[in-house]
């Protein structure tokens, strides 16, 4: 199954409620979420946040992810059928404090990638810590429970 696919956050949203540990496919899908959606945010995808979600991606799931796979899971339709908050929130309930602070952490590398950080992308990450049910000090790294 490609990763770009989201098969595991769709059938979550869709209201499949098994309690069970969504395991690692649901990280994978939700890192990939967030971190593609914030190449799109701001007017211009910069060729680095695409080379940075690559990398991230690479470090921490030892995939290999094409920039064209990148743009259309930051494109994908799964967004005109529910905010992508709603997504990020019910799958990331699913997900420990470690691996959110984790999306959120990789999320700032890719915001950062291209030297600027505008005001679209800032209010995208706050409406992901958001989602995330991340506090001020998650965030900033201070605990690490």
């Amino acid at each position: 199954m490609a990763l770009v696919d989201l098969k595991h956050v769709k059938r979550i949203f869709g209201g499949n409620r098994d309690t069970n540990n969504p395991g690692m496919e649901v990280y994978r899908e939700l890192l990939l979420m967030v971190l593609s959606r914030a190449t799109d945010v701001d007017a211009y995808t910069h060729p680095a946040e695409v080379e940075v979600v690559q990398r991230v991606l690479k470090d921490v799931l030892g995939e290999d992810i094409d920039g064209s796979d990148v743009r259309v899971a930051a494109r994908s339709r799964l967004y005109e059928t529910a905010p992508l908050e709603k997504y990020i929130s019910r799958v990331g309930s699913r997900l420990s404090k470690t691996d959110r602070r984790a999306i959120v952490f990789a999320l700032i590398e890719v915001l950062k990638a291209d030297g600027r950080v505008a005001s679209s992308e800032a209010s995208y990450f706050n409406r992901v810590a958001a989602a995330l049910k991340l506090d001020f000090a998650d965030v900033a790294g201070l605990l690490n429970d």
